[in-house]
């Protein structure tokens, strides 16, 4: 529930309050946009020092901060007049807000409270994670329809407090052995407990695996950031009407379910950096289709195979970093390797928006492409 509405009242509104907010402020959509790439910078810097704080005191504390400071962001942002308040508020106050509440920090939750059913707990947060884009696209939509962007906004804030909060600081735990009880609900903790939680961050740094997952991941989030910030652009340019667009790439949360279930299912029989290296190269599948797109029928094929692959990423993410370095420090090796990411995820749409701007679309997605295939590559090295 918390991470269907973390998700919905700030991941998923962006793309609602670009229009706008350019409207009534007079700003540029690269300018508004550049807010939102600030604070994927701010989270993955400071998520390296959540990720300790997690890993020592536990998430409780820390979501139920990160549930004020995202309902105290949008309560503000409904009075920003000028652009620095604005990269205040959504850079800098979004930016904190995610880094202690997004999906490292519930990964790192959902990694200590569970083993054998690891990957389908994992498939089941990022299930949520996409049911929110499903249920606030819209809600945002009518919110800012109905009372403007400035009403919306504080609406969504004082909905982020009153849900989150209460259940970040009543329901969430550290470790299972707090309560005498091993992952997966069973009996009690063994005296060997403490040896079988895994790596500490340093040991994890000077593994192979690291930096092979580190920058798969890292080429990943290059590629599909571009391209999710591109798509619907790129398919009015060629005709399509902006309304059927945006209302058949408003399916990619349903799209994401069924590469979600699919790995939990396999991930009993496939090896998991096969299964990423699978997702990333069915991502490069899903850009050709979208690169070649000149009907509605392509179009939803892109959807379905892009976003079934972009789905399945995030929960086989959580998985292989929990399966290599266990359970310690899994918040502080997580957020560690966000950092890369979160440059990459930036870098990506200016990277990409110059190749446009000089070569064409075509150069972008074929770089996207390119990133995407050399990530599967990686994958398939011995880790």
């Amino acid at each position: 529930m918390t991470t269907i509405v973390s998700y919905g009242t700030s991941q998923y509104l962006i793309g609602v309050l670009v229009g706008p907010i350019a409207q009534d402020l007079g700003w540029n959509k690269a300018a508004i946009n550049g807010a939102y790439s600030l604070t994927v910078l701010i989270s993955g810097f400071l998520g390296f020092g959540v990720g300790r704080a997690l890993d020592r005191f536990g998430a409780r504390t820390l979501m139920s901060i990160g549930s004020v400071v995202m309902g105290a962001s949008l309560l503000m942002l409904a009075g920003v007049r000028t652009l620095p308040q604005f990269y205040a508020v959504w850079g800098a106050g979004f930016g904190i807000g995610t880094a202690l509440t997004y999906y490292p920090v519930s990964f790192t939750v959902v990694a200590n409270w569970f083993e054998n059913r690891r990957m389908s707990a994992l498939s089941t947060l990022t299930f949520m994670g996409a049911l929110s884009s499903t249920l606030f696209y819209p809600l945002n939509g009518f919110l800012v329809g109905a009372f403007g962007w400035r009403e919306a906004v504080a609406i969504l804030g004082a909905i982020q407090i009153a849900v989150t909060l209460p259940l970040h600081a009543l329901l969430v735990r550290r470790h299972p052995e707090d309560l005498g009880l091993r992952p997966d609900g069973a009996g009690n903790p063994s005296a060997g407990a403490d040896a079988e939680m895994g790596m500490l961050l340093r040991e994890a740094v000077r593994t192979r695996a690291f930096w092979l997952i580190t920058a798969t991941i890292s080429l990943s989030f290059f590629a599909s950031t571009t391209v999710i910030i591109e798509h619907i652009i790129f398919l009015t340019s060629r005709g399509f009407a902006a309304s059927l667009v945006t209302t058949i790439v408003g399916l990619f949360g349903l799209a994401y379910l069924p590469g979600r279930a699919l790995v939990v299912y396999a991930s009993r029989r496939v090896r998991l950096r096969i299964l990423v290296a699978g997702a990333l190269a069915l991502e490069a599948i899903g850009v050709v289709i979208l690169l070649g797109a000149h009907t509605i029928a392509a179009i939803v094929a892109y959807v379905i195979v892009f976003g079934s692959a972009y789905g399945a990423l995030s929960p086989l993410r959580g998985a292989i970093m929990a399966e290599h370095f266990g359970r310690r420090a899994y918040g502080a090796i997580i957020a560690l390797q966000g950092i890369p990411i979160a440059i990459l995820a930036a870098l990506g749409p200016l990277v990409g928006g110059k190749l446009i701007d000089a070569f064409g679309y075509a150069s972008s997605f074929e770089g996207c492409i390119a990133s995407l295939g050399l990530g599967a590559a990686l994958m398939l090295l011995p880790l």
